[in-house]
């Protein structure tokens, strides 16, 4: 497709290696050619002025895509469905795709990996039609679906194919690898196994990479900008994009912007996820600022007691991550709250000591931690999401106004 993915890849790893100084001369650089529009319809040419700009919401987005105070569309599109409720169609041109998967190559190659080499991909079932098999062929892909009657056979089938990596949801991956356990059949270990879109659990991704005999990365990304940050081998989740800068807004959650886009202007766009970043040490990969917490939108960040006492919902998977780790097993989880106080628990199989076991355990963990006993209800239906859906680990799904 002429998109010049190594080049690109090349300019990802000069740019990291320049000192912070020269790095942020060069994004004041491309600021001054591209000359972007903030969310108040201002040139912004320099990152001084990018800094003390207003953020931009999705909606805001949108409409300036509408009036045309936008960039010139570009020949490459893409549509994220919206999870916080506001869908939007992302433009990009040649240079910027070839930008987005030379940070993508760049990552690969720090665990033996290439873009372009054999891809299992699991993530949701395989779209039907001419279109979606010449994709596949050209991205050199197949797509998988180990959940229902024919699980085994899709194992078998990926097992079959022989991927250099495994790159999918962390569920559908924890399903995989539930099932190949079960399974008597000797396999080529991939180069690495990515997960990507959802929450995962330190003793889920060890249990994922003892039984798949590789190394497990978590990727964080967004349609608008593809790969954000890329955890390395030493377990750092880096900011990996050297012309995309992120920002920690709090409760608003962060602000991302793109200096090198010319098809759109994202100046402090809001995502909507809440992160945390943090400085670390470590630098074999990307920049020095990590993600150290990811915790979804930032609508799920909170468990609420009453109307003014919460904890943060991260307390729910550092329960669950420890009883998994004492108890050995490994399977999916849900938290939801409808009333103060109160939460429904799902797993996607009983523990061995039954789900009454693991909601009495949350409960004590949490008394210990917050100082309150919750009501915590297990649920008995199993977790049963849409193919294609994103899994969460709490849902926050009191009305605004709920008095309890």
């Amino acid at each position: 497709m002429g998109l010049r993915v190594s080049k690109y890849r090349k300019e990802v790893e000069a740019l990291w290696a320049m000192p912070e100084n020269d790095r942020n001369n060069e994004l004041d650089r491309l600021l001054r050619k591209n000359r972007p529009l903030n969310a108040a319809a201002e040139e912004v040419t320099s990152l001084e002025k990018l800094f003390s700009s207003p953020p931009l919401s999705k909606r805001a987005l949108r409409e300036q895509d509408s009036q045309g105070r936008g960039k010139k569309a570009g020949r490459f599109g893409r549509h994220t469905a919206g999870t916080t409720g506001e869908p939007n169609h992302v433009s990009l041109c040649r240079s910027e795709l070839g930008r987005m998967l030379g940070v993508r190559d760049y990552c690969f190659r720090h665990y033996g990996l290439k873009l372009g080499q054999r891809e299992a991909r699991l993530w949701g079932r395989p779209e039907a039609g001419m279109k979606s098999w010449v994709k596949n062929f050209i991205l050199n892909r197949h797509v998988f679906h180990p959940v229902g009657p024919d699980a085994n056979n899709e194992m078998a089938g990926l097992l079959d194919w022989k991927p250099d990596y495994l790159y999918g949801y962390a569920s559908l991956l924890l399903d995989a690898a539930q099932i190949l356990e079960t399974m008597d059949i000797e396999f080529v270990p991939p180069k690495c196994v990515i997960c990507t879109a959802e929450s995962i659990l330190p003793a889920q991704k060890a249990y994922i990479a003892r039984v798949f005999k590789a190394p497990v990365a978590e990727e964080y990304g967004a349609t608008e900008f593809d790969v954000i940050a890329f955890e390395c081998t030493e377990g750092h989740r880096h900011l990996v994009n050297p012309w995309v800068l992120v920002e920690n807004s709090g409760d608003n959650g962060c602000l991302v912007t793109d200096v090198s886009r010319t098809s759109q202007s994202l100046v402090r766009y809001e995502l909507g996820d809440s992160i945390e970043l943090e400085l670390s040490e470590c630098i074999r990969l990307g920049a020095p600022e990590v993600i150290s917490h990811l915790e979804g939108r930032s609508i799920n960040r909170f468990a609420y007691l009453s109307r003014n006492e919460k904890f943060h919902a991260l307390e729910f998977a550092r329960a669950v991550d420890r009883y998994q780790s004492q108890s050995g097993e490994v399977f999916g989880f849900t938290v939801h709250q409808y009333r103060y106080g109160c939460f429904v628990l799902e797993t996607s199989s009983d523990p061995k000591k039954g789900i009454q076991d693991l909601s009495d355990f949350i409960v004590e963990y949490l008394d210990g931690v917050v100082g309150v006993r919750v009501e915590i209800t297990p649920e008995n239906e199993k977790i049963v999401a849409e193919p294609t859906a994103k899994k969460g680990y709490f849902i926050q799904a009191m009305e605004p106004d709920h008095d309890g």
